[in-house]
């Protein structure tokens, strides 16, 4: 994609190589959310729309519902219009967090990659993103970087990088399993 040359193997997206695909299509339908992610100087709608200025009302009050932002939002004297400072400065992590996820989920991407996305949120508000991001990601394809037990409830398959280097790659069921069985033989 620009970054990393390949130097052996193939990348593929939707059983095509990912040379064969326009990198604008790419970027279209995919979105990254990092942990460097940052609010900027500006309304919570601002912020929350800049990948998709023209959100409807209606697809913000969804987005921030998903990504439990809802209701501090609705507790605030301006809502959507509420001013929120450089770096999101003046919000709890969990908030600057939820609407950083609403910001990536709004654009509606058929890719979402997400790194440590539930990093910042206190259980209750964790298990119940969690339960909505399932939902909501239906046919999508979700990539999570995580060490939280909750969020792989979601996941299909477990990748493990060790070293910079794939040290698993085996179904979520098969990987539980095998964990299941060492902690039996380990408690005998």
């Amino acid at each position: 994609m620009g970054n990393v040359e390949m130097t052996s193997g193939e990348l593929r997206l939707d059983d095509l190589s990912l040379p064969q695909i326009d990198l604008a299509d790419i970027r279209r339908n995919a979105t990254l959310l990092t942990q460097e992610a940052r609010l900027f100087h500006g309304t919570l709608r601002e912020n929350v729309t800049l990948g998709r200025p023209m959100a409807s009302d209606d697809e913000l009050v969804k987005v921030l519902e998903l990504c439990g932002a809802l209701e501090f939002v609705n507790k605030l004297p301006m809502g959507l219009e509420h001013l929120v400072m450089e770096g999101g400065l003046g919000l709890s992590g969990g908030q600057r967090q939820s609407l950083l996820l609403a910001r990536a989920l709004i654009r509606d991407p058929n890719i979402i990659l997400l790194d440590e996305p539930t990093s910042f949120f206190d259980e209750r508000t964790e298990k119940a993103f969690v339960e909505q991001l399932a939902r909501w990601a239906g046919e999508r394809t979700l990539i999570i970087a995580t060490h939280k037990a909750a969020v792989l409830n979601i996941v299909d398959r477990i990748l493990v990088i060790q070293d910079g280097q794939l040290a698993l790659d085996k179904p979520k069921a098969t990987v539980f399993e095998q964990e299941k069985a060492r902690a039996q033989v380990v408690n005998i």
